[in-house]
C-alpha cells in the first residue's frame, strides 16, 4: 500500500497502477479523461478506461491523483524523467 506524505513523495513514486483525471490539457480534447496508468515512458502515461487505451503526453497536462483520502494535483511537466530516473532521485 502506498502511503503519501506530500507531492514530493508522490513525484519520486510509481505512478503505473494509480488512477488519473487529466484536469487541464494543452489538447482540450483530453480534459476530463480518467484511467489508469498501465504503462509510462519518459514523456508520455498510456491510460487505459475500460477497452480504450490513450497515450498522453504528460507535459501537455495536469494530473489529479487520490490517495489516502488525499486528492493531488500534478504538473506533468514534474514527471518528465525516466520511471526509474524519477524513483531514484532524492
Amino acid at each position: 500500500m502506498l502511503i503519501m506524505t506530500t507531492t514530493k513523495d508522490l513525484l519520486r513514486s510509481e505512478w503505473i497502477g494509480l488512477n488519473v483525471k487529466i484536469i487541464k490539457s494543452t489538447n482540450k480534447t483530453l480534459d476530463g479523461i480518467e484511467g489508469k496508468v498501465v504503462d509510462e515512458t519518459k514523456h508520455a502515461f498510456i491510460l487505459q478506461n475500460m477497452n480504450t487505451k490513450k497515450r498522453v503526453l504528460k507535459s501537455h497536462c495536469f494530473f489529479q491523483v487520490t490517495l489516502d483520502n488525499k486528492q493531488f494535483v500534478v504538473e506533468g511537466k514534474m514527471l518528465e524523467k525516466r520511471p526509474e530516473d524519477r524513483i531514484k532521485t532524492k
